[in-house]
């Protein structure tokens, strides 16, 4: 896809720039764990619908995908930008330079703050062009969001999106008390390398965790 393309057949061109940081995303650790997950449904019992099931990954899993959130953050905050017209810089250097420049964050009250820039068009308003031209940025948009297609003008004034998109994510509540769950945990660290990042590992400690927490289930059910 080009630039000389007579239109952009999606909608979303106002989110490029966070799709590419998404593709980044998912390249990066996302696609590992989507792939675990995928995996202990076909394979390992797991259901999706089952709320103790959610609650046993969330138990298990996100303080390690936290953890791999944080390392890749840390990993793309370092890495240089290609800035066209500039010294190629990374995310952390410009945040730097931004708050010897811009001022400390934090005390705004003591900064006189820029006038507003106008904007002629918002809807036109944040594209970055150069990730709209992007044939796998695009790609990856449209395989996460396949009904941002349309036959109309995306850029017209009508263009922006009908409804802001909202997925609810309430935590699933615990099944057991605090000291069940501290005995789930005791029992599975004698078992598995709980510390371990690899997968297979992982998928290990995902069948135990539900081997004790059945036994745990039907003994705290019964008293």
């Amino acid at each position: 896809m080009s630039l000389d393309s007579p239109r952009l057949p999606f909608r979303s061109v106002h989110n490029t720039r966070i799709e590419r940081l998404w593709y980044d995303v998912t390249s990066g650790f996302g696609q590992k764990w989507k792939n675990f997950f995928i995996k202990l449904e076909a394979e390992c019992g797991l259901n999706p619908q089952n709320p103790h099931h959610i609650w046993l990954l969330h138990h298990l899993f996100l303080p390690s995908i936290n953890a791999d959130a944080q390392d890749w953050a840390e990993s793309w905050n370092a890495h240089r930008l290609e800035i066209r017209g500039q010294h190629h810089r990374s995310p952390i250097d410009m945040f730097m330079f931004s708050m010897v420049q811009d001022g400390p964050r934090g005390i705004r009250h003591l900064i006189q703050e820029p006038e507003d820039e106008a904007v002629d068009n918002p809807a036109l308003y944040g594209i970055d062009w150069e990730e709209a031209a992007d044939p796998t940025i695009i790609a990856h948009l449209l395989e996460r969001e396949p009904d941002t297609w349309e036959d109309g003008n995306p850029f017209a004034a009508n263009a922006a999106p009908p409804r802001v998109s909202h997925v609810p994510c309430e935590a699933p509540n615990c099944p057991f008390p605090q000291n069940i769950v501290q005995i789930l945990d005791d029992n599975l660290s004698t078992r598995v390398n709980l510390a371990s990042s690899d997968m297979d590992m992982r998928r290990l400690v995902w069948l135990e965790a539900c081997n004790i927490s059945s036994a745990l289930y039907e003994q705290f059910a019964a008293n």
